[in-house]
């Protein structure tokens, strides 16, 4: 029985074996992997949406974009005549240190036989000169400075050379004591005082000539000691060889003088200045006038020994045509001549003043003295001359400064609108706005304070809307060269005027008229019958609105994928592309954007159809966006899409923004963003291989 049963069991075994083929080979696993490809992540600013059009949108405080435009408005002439009050100015000048002509180089010249007396009429040759002991004292006089007779020196080097032209030494035990000729027992100065000077050699010594006077007729005397040749033979020819003292005059700076006067190098001026009305309580302080008349009267005295001849200028005076400077030409005859005076008289008609708040008129008197040749005249540095100036009977044509309060008429300007027509080609949908603001930006040539008194009229010819607001007092006072005027929702009535026209149509002009009072304070300030107001007017439309047709394009490289990523891409063949917007807009916002190659050839377009819309951001109470709306969209892929990522090198990406639904106020600012991310998810299958 059993051996029935294990022969059964073996059968079955063997039946069951043979209905199994062997694998040839072991099968591996594989499994799926998710690879994230990052393409773009961008932050868009509605700051680069204005940039991209300045005509109309500009940006003002807090960021805010608004719509604007402006006009010029044609200048308003002011004008009336002024006087000034006659004034009478005074100066005087110094000669001060002046010059002589060239004194030259006198010298004197003491002999061999004044040393020597026994050698004074040996001939030429070959001698021992013996000591002179004890020295013999020799006077002689200088030659005479030819170009003058005396000079008193404020400062100045007289120097004194002596040249041993002897073949043996000299010895001064006394030094060498100068003078004037008509008084020899009083040196003027003395010099050398036991010095020698070396057979056939020179010394130098300078004298300060400051408060020293000296005529032009010198003498000398000097002891002069000499040990002789020393035993020993020594040429000499007694007819050529000398002891000569030269003197030259250097540096010198005259205090008086009779002498010979060239023409100085430096001019005599008078520089002054003087204050216009300066006993007024509230004079007419000018900046700048231009005359219908007026006389300037001059006299100026000389009283320097020498003829003058040069120019006065008034600098303040420029001829009003081609302001060239009011320079008088002036020659006087020297002191005590009959023409040492000169006066002249100058019709202002044709000048205008350019003076400063300060109203100094400074002037300046420039003559050169005459050479008087071999003439010796005596001069003195305190000798000079005076200048006097009257200004009287001065009528202004116009006049910067300070001028008596007076009122003046505003012409009527109008304002043209009409550039705005196209405001709804710009802006879709109802309008409706929280607030306007209208600048009326004053300038004048007029440093006055002006007190406004100012009336602004819109008008709309096609409809008939006419409206009208007064300038708020608060505004009226017009200070400096310029001057903002404005009108928005706090004081005025101006956002239910401008939003009654934009029912219909915005105003096609607006007219400025009504008349200032110029300068209530006795400001500063300019006023002339060709003076003028002038300015713009600056209509500004914040931004409170839905915005249509606005769209910004933006050229951007991709991020560079990796070679390893680009060979895991080549394994996938199924993906999704993820395109996340955060709107942080308070409107409606549209995306799209294209994958471009290295040669700009178009790869991806996105979306394939219609440009994605984002839901606006959240708006506060004040129209402001808060927070960000976040809008997520998938796009599926194909394997030829996603082989393209490969190749991708450029995103060119388009937004465009909305209209604000349903009439709400929406506010714009340049730093409202919006944040777009682009990405890629794959999938691909990883295999393990049996290597």
């Amino acid at each position: 029985m059993r051996k029935i049963f294990l022969i059964t069991s073996i059968l079955l075994i063997i039946f069951l074996y043979g209905c199994f083929e062997k694998p040839s080979e072991p099968v591996l696993p594989t499994w799926d992997v998710d690879l994230t490809v990052p393409i773009f992540n961008r932050t868009f600013t509605l700051g680069e949406f204005v940039e991209k059009d300045t005509t109309y949108l500009k940006v003002g405080s807090g960021n805010q974009i608004y719509y604007s435009t402006s006009q010029e408005l044609e200048a308003t002439q002011i004008g009336d005549n002024l006087k000034i009050s006659d004034i009478s100015a005074s100066a005087s000048t110094q000669l001060g240190n002046f010059e002589v002509k060239d004194p030259g180089t006198i010298s004197a010249k003491i002999s061999v036989g004044q040393i020597f007396p026994g050698l004074s009429n040996v001939p030429p040759g070959n001698y021992i000169v013996p000591s002179n002991s004890p020295g013999q004292t020799i006077s002689t006089n200088f030659t005479a400075f030819d170009n003058f007779q005396s000079i008193t020196f404020d400062g100045g080097v007289l120097k004194i050379t002596v040249a041993n032209g002897l073949p043996v030494p000299l010895q001064f035990p006394d030094g060498l004591k100068i003078y004037a000729q008509s008084n020899p027992s009083t040196p003027i100065v003395t010099l050398f005082v036991n010095e020698t000077v070396n057979a056939n050699s020179q010394k130098t010594a300078e004298v300060d000539l400051s408060g020293i006077t000296l005529p032009a007729n010198l003498g000398l005397t000097v002891t002069v000691l000499s040990p002789g040749s020393g035993g020993s033979p020594v040429y000499l020819d007694v007819n050529q060889m000398f002891l000569t003292v030269s003197a030259e005059l250097q540096n010198l700076s005259i205090a008086s003088a009779t002498a010979k006067i060239p023409s100085q190098t430096e001019p005599v001026a008078i520089d002054d200045s003087f204050i216009l009305e300066p006993n007024e309580p509230q004079p007419d302080l000018i900046n700048e006038a231009t005359f219908k008349s007026g006389q300037l009267n001059i006299r100026i005295v000389n009283n320097i020994d020498l003829g003058l001849n040069g120019t006065l200028k008034l600098y303040n005076f420029v001829n009003k045509f081609d302001n060239s400077p009011l320079q008088i030409s002036i020659n006087i005859g020297r002191k005590n001549s009959t023409s040492n005076t000169v006066t002249q008289s100058i019709n202002l008609a044709n000048y205008k003043l350019v003076g400063n708040n300060l109203n100094q008129i400074s002037y300046r008197v420039e003559v050169r003295t005459e050479d008087t040749g071999d003439e010796f005249r005596t001069i003195n540095k305190n000798d000079g001359l005076s200048a006097q100036i009257n200004l009287t009977n001065l009528v202004i044509e116009s006049i910067s400064g300070k001028v008596k309060p007076r009122e003046i008429s505003f012409d009527e300007q109008k304002i043209d609108l009409s550039e705005l027509k196209d405001y709804r080609e710009k802006f879709s949908g109802r309008l409706r706005f929280d607030d306007i603001r209208v600048e009326i930006n004053l300038y004048k040539t007029a440093q006055f304070t002006f007190d406004l008194n100012l009336k602004i009229k819109a008008f709309n010819t096609r409809t008939g809307r006419v409206d009208s607001l007064e300038i708020p007092v608060a505004q009226r006072r017009f200070s400096g060269t310029s001057h903002r005027i404005v009108l928005d929702k706090s004081n005025s009535t101006i956002v239910d005027f401008i939003n009654s026209f934009a029912e219909t149509e915005l105003p096609e002009y607006l007219t400025i008229s009504g008349y200032v009072f110029v300068n209530p304070n006795y400001e500063t300030g300019r006023v002339s019958s060709s003076d003028s107001v002038y300015g713009s007017v600056l209509v500004n439309f914040p931004a409170s609105f839905g915005i249509s047709n606005a769209e910004f394009k933006d050229t951007s490289e991709v991020e560079e994928l990796s070679s390893e990523t680009k060979k895991q891409i080549d394994k996938a063949n199924y993906g999704k592309l993820f395109v996340e917007i955060d709107n942080g807009v308070g409107v409606e916002l549209k995306f799209r954007a294209v994958l471009f190659g290295f040669v700009m050839d178009s790869l991806i377009s996105i979306p394939k159809s219609n440009d994605f819309i984002i839901s606006s951001a959240p708006v506060d109470n004040n129209g402001f966006s808060i927070g960000a709306t976040k809008s997520v969209n998938v796009i599926e892929l194909n394997r030829d899409e996603i082989q393209k990522f490969k190749d991708m090198k450029f995103i060119r990406s388009f937004l465009s923004l909305a209209t604000a639904d349903n009439g709400k106020i929406v506010k714009f600012r340049t730093t409202d963003s919006i944040k777009v991310k682009i990405y890629g998810r794959l999938n691909y299958k990883v295999e393990i291989t049996n290597k």
